[in-house]
């Protein structure tokens, strides 16, 4: 099942996708008196119905509003996720790119909400900052409350994934210890441009690439992950407990600006065009402003 939150006046409305159209479930679920349709009013709500909620989204969709995929505004796939978790230096070329050193356990860090950005929509570059980078990321999208999960049972709090844009700032993120203020400017965590549930692809085997203005920088699969789906969820659970609609950013891969061996970095700046990519999902595009 592939899901998307798109706006209509303003209003983020759940939307599935099926083919080059979208079916308007939140549309539909407004239209109804049923009690379980109030489940499609919000992609939050949908992901905590779990699989309830993805039978009512199919049995919705069939008679919801049509509207071409093309014609849509996108939404960031969640908006208003309790947590929103970041892995660092969780693929081998990366780590030996930056740092030389391959973490003991996930490195674990953060971005707030007011960093989501959805696909198409432009990331501002502070103007106290500098150093503007990229990191092409699988997302996981946690399904259910999860606290204290074993890795061999971690999969059943997967929902499904995305695609995120870990966007930093590294002259920032290199002054302190903490990153948060490197990695959590407004907008600088783009997710989208859609939610793919995990019975639909292998989050664990997906290949990865991000283009700047039209040039591969990125490619890798998420099977090269140090730590992988199930060892982040059940690490994170054990001191965090994770709730629905929660998303992971699962760290990048190696070709990233900071990593490069020129004189001259070609740090993005306003009017670059970012898109990660990542087969079975889709492409994420953003336009740094």
């Amino acid at each position: 099942m592939k899901l998307v939150n798109f706006f209509v006046d303003g209003t983020p409305h759940v939307g599935l996708v099926e083919n080059d159209t979208v079916a308007d479930l939140t549309a539909a679920a407004l239209a109804c008196d049923c009690p379980e349709c109030k489940c499609l009013l919000k992609m939050e709500d949908l992901i905590a119905a779990g699989e309830e909620g993805k039978k009512k989204a199919a049995d919705c969709a069939v008679d919801a509003p049509k509207i071409p995929l093309a014609d849509i505004t996108y939404a960031p796939v969640v908006t208003t996720p309790e947590k929103i978790l970041c892995i660092g230096l969780n693929y081998v070329a990366h780590a030996m790119e930056g740092s030389g050193r391959l973490p003991v356990v996930p490195e674990v860090f953060s971005k707030f909400n007011t960093a989501l950005a959805a696909h198409n929509e432009d990331v501002p570059l502070p103007a106290a900052g500098s150093r503007y980078d990229y990191e092409a990321e699988m997302v996981i999208v946690i399904g259910k409350e999860a606290k204290c999960v074993s890795k061999e049972d971690a999969m059943d709090y997967v929902y499904g994934y995305t695609i995120g844009n870990d966007v930093s700032a590294r002259e920032q993120q290199g002054r302190v210890s903490q990153w948060l203020t490197g990695k959590s400017p407004d907008k600088f965590g783009p997710v989208g441009p859609f939610i793919v549930t995990k019975d639909a692809i292998d989050g664990g085997n997906m290949p990865i690439r991000l283009f700047c203005n039209g040039e591969k920088r990125q490619e890798s699969n998420t099977n090269d992950l140090i730590f992988d789906i199930p060892t982040l969820v059940s690490y994170i659970s054990d001191y965090i407990t994770l709730k629905p609609a929660d998303i992971i950013f699962t760290g990048t891969c190696a070709g990233v600006i900071a990593g490069m061996k020129v004189d001259e970095k070609p740090w993005l700046k306003a009017g670059d065009e970012v898109i990660v990519e990542i087969d079975g999902i889709g492409q994420l595009r953003n336009v740094m402003r």
